[in-house]
């Protein structure tokens, strides 16, 4: 694979990440939250936009490896492809957007939040659930938990020759 293959593919990565974020939370969802929690815009036709910010934090979850420059040269180029963004805007420090977080909170993302979440699965999605119970979780999650005679009491103790599976559920039997 040539480096032009590799940086065209990563593209098409960012944008069916930005997209699908774009359309999971649309912007009418994100000023509604901003308006609500009352954290607008200090003054008018800034670089960095309340709303422009809750983007960038959901972005930094998409790119999570990624440093604030380069989650914020992807966003912009998405949003400048969008529509409404201009270069001007995209020439920012790290300071700035550090400070733009400050400024936003997390009352905007927690409320954009509340307005969007939705289970995706529905009772007919096959392996969406165990039983009655809708999965949580990805396949090899792991939690650690302290090795107590309550803990192994409930859910048993994993390993070969060992009586209990591990599962974090009570064993049924002996």
């Amino acid at each position: 694979m040539t480096q032009a293959d590799s940086v065209a593919e990563a593209r098409l990565s960012d944008w069916i990440s930005l997209g699908v974020l774009a359309s999971w939370v649309d912007r009418d969802a994100v000023d509604d939250a901003v308006e609500v929690t009352g954290k607008t815009a200090r003054r008018k036709g800034g670089k960095l936009p309340p709303q422009v910010m809750v983007y960038f934090v959901m972005a930094l979850a998409l790119f999570a490896d990624e440093d604030y420059e380069e989650v914020w040269a992807r966003l912009t180029e998405t949003l400048a492809d969008w529509g409404g963004f201009g270069d001007d805007q995209a020439l920012v420090t790290t300071g700035g957007i550090a400070q733009a977080r400050q400024r936003l909170g997390e009352e905007p993302v927690r409320e954009t939040f509340a307005q969007v979440a939705a289970p995706v699965a529905t009772l007919d999605t096959a392996g969406a659930f165990l039983g009655t119970w809708r999965k949580m979780s990805i396949d090899g999650l792991e939690w650690d938990v302290p090795d107590t005679a309550a803990n192994a009491g409930h859910s048993g103790i994993p390993g070969p020759g060992r009586k209990g599976s591990g599962w974090p559920f009570p064993r049924s039997g002996p």
